[in-house]
């Protein structure tokens, strides 16, 4: 067959193989959306919104796009260089005063395509947000001065939310228009995104929004939505199954409504140039190549088609979108678990599209979080000796423990155990292994076992008092007992 040649999707197989992942995966709720020459050719939802309960998931329930959002805030920017207030190449620093990174290179030259293709080298640093979601968007740039890079500048890619928040703040700084009023205003709107939240801050009194999951001692178990308004430029948007497919379209009629332009065609072309490789692996999405656009990622099919896409995840919830302007095709799948779905589902039936040779690629995905999870057990196994007693008293490591970056970290001392709480909302126990080394046991949110991990080391000074912690290759340094 020639490339660009289809064949047609069996949406009994397609269902089929639908049902029997979510099985399989113990996924308790599925939306997607196929969009196909034109058409909207599936428009559903499968299982529950919440696990045990009768709530099923239509095409008009809420997920969280995740890091989908990343490409409708560089839309949102498009539409201000299509109008000439801002250009892709102006510095972050003249568009947004007071920007400054712990990177004097970054810092000075960083662009608006540096800040939205993820190549400024600076590391990701969720724990300077996830668990602070008392903080506004202002104070979690400001934290920006402390993050250095890890690469060299435009040397190697690299997510980093705080460039994407950098970059949803330039709005604002150029219109006086916040991101969430402009995304509304000049996106949802027009597109008739009409079930489409900028953030879980406006989920009001909306019944129709999916609950996120996690697997916990073995069973799923509904958790509490992420607070990702603070970051929102970089994670927070809510959509539907009917809004993604009404996006999907415009993408595919290269930024146009019909006859009318929503954002430029020379644009969308910018967004879809690739501005470096990108250093993951990406089975299913990316035979030859993976790079980066303006809050795209760029792939190769199986066969050969190139895949424009976005997503992620966060507590609880796994999101994809993707299209391929070659077959006339776009997909969104979203689901309220983080079995990894999305990516592999959409990965199967671009294939089917292509008759490419047939593979389930949702295994691939799926089995990494148990192995990490086995991993953090193990090691924490094997640095505990019930033998090697804490110096001081249980009492003497309760404190308040402060890191430029990272924030606030309160210890708390109770019944013979240590307690912590990171930031507002990372809580967990400190369990003795040796010593004065503690290992941290996050207990919600689930997020936080992913990312705040490993051995915690209570530190001396030469008169022998606890004076700063160590965690994650980071210093925490003791401010107050408590």
């Amino acid at each position: 067959m020639t490339k660009n040649k289809t064949t047609t999707l069996d949406m009994k197989e397609l269902e089929s193989y639908i049902i029997d992942a979510m099985e399989r995966w113990e996924v308790p709720g599925l939306s997607i959306v196929i969009v196909k020459d034109g058409s909207t050719v599936l428009c559903q939802g499968y299982g529950t919104r919440e696990v045990s309960k009768d709530l099923p998931v239509d095409e008009h329930t809420l997920f969280a796009m995740t890091g989908t959002t990343a490409s409708f805030t560089a839309s949102a920017l498009a539409i201000l260089v299509g109008e000439g207030r801002m250009d892709w190449n102006d510095r972050m620093i003249d568009l947004l005063p007071g920007f400054k990174t712990g990177n004097d290179l970054v810092t000075h030259y960083a662009t608006v395509i540096d800040a939205l293709a993820n190549r400024t080298g600076l590391p990701l640093e969720v724990l300077s947000f996830y668990p602070h979601p008392d903080l506004s968007r202002a104070d979690i740039l400001d934290r920006m001065k402390h993050i250095t890079s890890t690469n060299n500048f435009r040397s190697t890619w690299g997510t980093n939310f705080h460039m994407n928040v950098a970059a949803g703040e330039i709005i604002p700084a150029l219109t006086g228009t916040s991101w969430d009023d402009f995304v509304c205003e000049r996106l949802f709107h027009p597109v008739g995104m009409t079930d489409s939240i900028p953030g879980p801050h406006l989920f009001e009194n909306n019944p129709n929004i999916a609950t996120p999951h996690e697997m916990e001692q073995g069973k799923v178990m509904a958790v509490a939505h992420a607070l990702t308004s603070n970051v929102g430029p970089a994670a927070s948007i809510y959509s539907s199954a009917a809004d993604m497919a009404k996006w999907l379209t415009v993408q595919l009629n290269n930024g146009k409504l019909d006859d009318e332009t929503l954002i430029p065609e020379d644009q969308i072309n910018m967004m879809r140039t690739s501005f470096i490789a990108a250093n993951f692996n990406f089975p299913g999405m990316s035979r030859n190549f993976l790079n980066q656009g303006l809050g795209l990622l760029i792939s190769d099919s199986n066969t050969g088609h190139k895949i424009y896409s976005n997503g992620g995840d966060t507590e609880g919830m796994e999101s994809c979108h993707a299209f391929v302007p070659e077959l006339d095709l776009g997909i969104a799948v979203m689901v309220n678990s983080t079995k990894v779905i999305p990516q592999p589902l959409i990965a199967w039936i671009i294939d089917r599209y292509t008759d490419a040779p047939r593979k389930d690629w949702i295994p691939v995905f799926a089995s990494k979080r148990e192995a990490f999870f086995a991993g953090l057990e193990k090691s924490r196994e094997e640095i505990t000796n019930p033998a090697k007693k804490p110096s001081h008293s249980i009492e003497s490591y309760a404190a308040l423990y402060r890191h430029p970056l990272l924030g606030d970290l309160t210890v708390k001392a109770a019944a013979g155990k240590l307690s912590f709480t990171l930031g507002t909302s990372y809580i967990g126990d400190l369990l003795h292994t040796n010593h004065d080394t503690f290992y941290i046991n996050v207990i919600k949110p689930h997020l936080g076992k992913l990312l705040f991990h490993g051995p915690v080391q209570f530190r001396l000074d030469p008169t022998g008092q606890v004076f700063s912690l160590f965690v994650m290759d980071r210093e925490f340094q003791k401010v107050k007992d408590s």
